[in-house]
């Protein structure tokens, strides 16, 4: 989309690359080759952040003593925990940093899934309505194992194709998708259509900006993508089980990072919420959010429950501390 990051548009450009000229045109093949690559890149952050998690823990004992020691004077207590990690070789922030270069990415991540969903999307509208059996092909080709179409979430409550209220909400900025650019008769049949409008004002781009909704437009809009519904009359788009399995992923993965770590007891509590909260979070965004991306999710979970494993493994032997000199 033009107006998203260019590294987001390097993200999507490089699925759409693996889907159209590597994996047979595989959604569910490139979802999980895309998402080994990426954590190949983030792995790297996470050895660093363990490692300087593993480097705290070690002088946690004696930064416990110094805080005994000195509770009653804050600015000797921040002198002697500074020297003692500077002794030791250990950062405060050690552990976050590399979380501003993956928290970045997996943001980007989304947005270029939600960028490829809309313009599988568009696609198949210009598709279904040249020629509505080449269409039905097309969406055919959506689905994954149970789920009917993986641009849409697994849900037993969610339709097998979005309505046209979704697919063209202001938020999704339908008429910026590259696929314009690079299909203007697509673009033309948009305007034709009446999806799309001429306009200068702010948010147009190519002189066109959304239409408002009208039960006119949102009975073409059904008329169009009929014959998708008709494959699956009757049936909801899933079962709600990636939903379950990225929940449960996440926690098996959250709680597989905590395992082994030495934490403070005033902090004790608050790794338990998370522990916990983070899985809630998941299963109700992927919910909301399309499967493919509820795929990714899943895969990179495993994937992270392996490395953390080895991760863990790696550093498990105790560092050695040097105790902070006498004054």
């Amino acid at each position: 989309m033009h107006n998203d990051f260019i590294l987001t548009q390097w993200i999507f450009l490089g699925m759409r690359w693996l889907f159209e000229s590597v994996t047979g045109q595989s959604i569910a093949l490139t979802v999980i080759i895309s998402t080994i690559l990426i954590k190949a890149i983030t792995i790297f952050g996470d050895i660093k952040s363990r490692k300087s998690s593993a480097e705290m823990q070690s002088i946690q004992p004696q930064l416990n003593k110094l805080q005994k020691k000195y509770e009653n004077d804050p600015q000797r207590l921040q002198r002697e925990s500074s020297k003692l990690m500077k002794e030791n070789g250990v950062s405060m922030f050690g552990g976050c940093l590399p979380m501003l270069f993956t928290l970045p990415i997996f943001f980007m991540f989304i947005a270029a899934f939600r960028q490829w969903g809309n313009e599988m999307m568009v696609h198949l509208i210009t598709t279904l309505h040249a020629d509505p059996e080449a269409g039905v092909e097309m969406f055919k080709n959506f689905q994954f194992l149970w789920i009917h179409n993986i641009w849409q979430p697994d849900s037993g409550m969610q339709p097998v194709i979005a309505s046209a209220q979704s697919l063209f909400a202001g938020a999704n900025n339908i008429h910026r998708l590259f696929y314009f650019t690079e299909h203007p008769e697509a673009f033309e049949l948009f305007k034709e259509l009446g999806f799309f409008v001429e306009s200068t004002a702010k948010g147009s781009f190519n002189g066109v900006t959304l239409a408002t909704l009208t039960d006119e437009l949102i009975a073409k809009y059904d008329a169009i993508v009929q014959p998708c519904v008709d494959l699956y009359a009757g049936y909801n788009n899933g079962w709600f089980l990636l939903p379950v399995l990225c929940g449960g992923t996440t926690l098996l993965s959250t709680w597989l990072m905590q395992r082994g770590q030495t934490q403070p007891a005033n902090a004790a509590g608050s790794g338990k919420m998370m522990m916990y909260l983070m899985p809630a979070m998941t299963l109700v965004f992927c919910l909301t959010t399309n499967a493919s991306f509820a795929l990714y999710w899943t895969v990179s979970n495993v994937i992270s429950m392996g490395t953390t494993y080895f991760i863990n493994k790696s550093f498990s032997n105790p560092v050695a501390v040097t105790e902070v000199s006498k004054t």
